[in-house]
């Protein structure tokens, strides 16, 4: 799993499988995310899509209207404004429930989040970010941390780091070239040689920690989960806050904690370990 950067590689635009009006009709949803990740807003006008979908206005609207007929999209009737529908749900809901993994991994995580009352997460590349698809939250956690479907950078998250230690090095450097290495928080390390060293650290250890690397006040843990050829398709994270938890007792009490649970999920996903 961790091995596929993007499924958008496989195949080409120009082939005649490729359907580019259900391509233009994606694009049209990821713009409506992409107001509320740039405009700071949860609804969105038609002119607003056009420009962030680059389409022209018209074709916009067609695919917006028909969006909005098959639930996927709601239409404010007073602002003329959009936003996500529930129909949306569906499409997470039937990724999860065909996830043999969260399956597996969700009654383990809640038996982890008990130990010390803490969040923890299952995640999974797509193409260079990490991707959070089982969340056990904690009652500290931002809300917009507790919510599946929530992609940060590889670089930047102790998952991230994590899968990469335990994937090639063509891997590595395939999802590092693919990486915008901006800051997500003030204390992000943004320096590809520093996170090439990070990576090489995970893979020694079996284990990376990211302190403020994602959200401020939070230390993250996290360890893969491996396949019968050792290789990560998922990482699992335990995440924490300042001031109530220092490095030293991330150290001392998260890091076996989050190995024995990524331990039991491989083993258990992959028998034949």
């Amino acid at each position: 799993m961790a091995e596929l950067l993007d499924s958008r590689d496989s195949g080409s635009r120009s082939g005649t499988l490729y359907v580019a009006s259900v391509e233009k009709g994606f694009r049209v949803l990821r713009a409506v995310r992409r107001a509320q990740r740039e405009l700071g807003r949860n609804d969105v006008s038609l002119t607003e899509i056009a420009r962030l979908s680059d389409m022209d206005k018209s074709a916009a609207q067609r695919f917006t209207n028909t969006l909005v007929h098959l639930g996927y999209l709601e239409k404010d009737a007073r602002t003329r404004r959009y936003r996500p529908g529930v129909e949306l749900l569906e499409l997470g809901y039937s990724y999860l429930v065909g996830s043999r993994l969260s399956e597996i991994a969700t009654a383990r995580m809640v038996a982890a989040s008990n130990v010390y009352g803490t969040a923890v997460n299952l995640c999974v590349q797509h193409g260079p970010n990490v991707v959070y698809i089982v969340r056990i939250p904690h009652e500290n956690t931002p809300f917009r941390a507790t919510l599946i479907g929530r992609r940060v950078p590889m670089f930047s998250a102790a998952a991230g780091i994590a899968m990469l230690g335990g994937s090639s090095d063509e891997h590595v450097e395939e999802t590092l070239a693919r990486s915008d290495f901006k800051p997500v928080t003030e204390w992000t390390i943004t320096d590809p040689d520093v996170v090439r060293a990070r990576i090489a650290a995970a893979r020694a250890d079996g284990y990376a920690i990211s302190d403020q690397q994602s959200l401020p006040h939070e230390i993250s843990t996290a360890a893969p989960v491996l396949d019968a050829e050792g290789k990560a398709i998922a990482a699992v994270q335990i995440a924490v806050y300042r001031p109530s938890w220092t490095l030293d007792e991330v150290n001392a009490k998260i890091v076996p904690l989050i190995t024995e649970l990524a331990r039991t999920v491989s083993g258990t996903y992959f028998p034949e370990r």
